[in-house]
């Protein structure tokens, strides 16, 4: 259900509900990331960040993505050389977003909680502390054992860094003495991602009680559930729960930006707000000074 308001009328709903809120959860998917110039879509940005790819017949970094899924014995140093050069940008070499910057200013000295589906660590890059973050689908700075033999995720920014120093420009391929192995058995390491029943999600889903503590516990005041750029990829994160949670708390209103699908239930639309907005809009005037 869609209610049409003039945006800038609904732009002061929403700063008045951040203003008086006694609680806010934010939930974001890959719409922020995009809205922060991580654009998967954009065939652009692909060019400037990804020319060797681009060489190859590629058009997007989703495309890529895609193109280089799964690992086996025949495309290993393909594969490995694509995600060397991808985590590299996303993970380490992008800035924080204007958005996430924006958006980190906008909480402070409110108590607040992230879960989010996004892997590139943004928001730890935007000043966010790790108590208040979990981020159930993985971590773009952490390999894992493909097998796996155990539970220990291993910070890859050195063996990133080894993989791309010594690839072969001109074949696009890593060597086969880079791509990085388990210490403990041996087996090829792999991208900690949530893809299949290999991943390894435990260390992130300590956090998952700490989330739910903090939705219990704001039954004891007003909450605002600021869903930024949730589609319906993996809408049982993020989508739905924040839709449960809008229908049971008392004192609760959802406010949803998203570009393609901003629509809610009707049996919390009295009580929701929907953007069909660019995100980077809407955060950035929400966070313009005397506003």
């Amino acid at each position: 259900m869609m209610f049409t308001r003039p945006y800038s009328d609904s732009v002061e709903d929403v700063r008045r509900l951040l203003a008086e809120a006694d609680f806010i959860l934010i939930g974001a998917g890959a719409g922020l990331s995009a809205a922060a110039g991580l654009n998967y879509q954009d065939p652009e940005l692909f060019r400037q960040w990804y020319p060797q790819f681009a060489r190859l017949g590629l058009n997007t970094i989703w495309e890529a993505i895609v193109a280089h899924w799964a690992p086996n014995d025949q495309n290993r140093r393909r594969f490995w050389a694509f995600w060397a050069h991808h985590i590299q940008k996303i993970r380490y070499d992008a800035p924080p977003g204007t958005p996430y910057l924006h958006l980190s200013r906008l909480v402070a000295g409110k108590p607040h909680f992230v879960i989010t589906t996004n892997v590139d660590a943004q928001f730890a890059k935007a000043g966010f502390s790790p108590s208040v973050l979990f981020t159930p689908q993985g971590d773009y700075g952490k390999f894992q054992c493909a097998a796996p033999c155990n539970r220990t995720l291993h910070d890859n920014r050195d063996l990133v860094r080894s993989l791309i120093a010594n690839t072969d420009a001109a074949n696009v391929l890593v060597r086969d003495a880079d791509i990085p192995r388990c210490p403990a058995c041996g087996e090829y390491l792999e991208r900690n991602l949530r893809r299949d029943g290999h991943f390894v999600e435990s260390p992130h889903m300590e956090r998952q009680p700490v989330y739910a503590a903090f939705v219990n516990r704001s039954f004891t005041g007003r909450l605002v559930l600021l869903e930024l750029g949730v589609g319906f990829n993996t809408p049982g994160i993020i989508r739905w729960p924040f839709e449960r949670i809008a229908q049971k708390h008392p004192s609760a209103r959802l406010v949803r930006v998203n570009l393609q699908d901003a629509r809610v239930p009707g049996s919390i639309a009295g009580r929701s707000l929907a953007f069909p907005e660019d995100l980077a809009r809407l955060l950035g005037d929400l966070a313009k000074p005397g506003g």
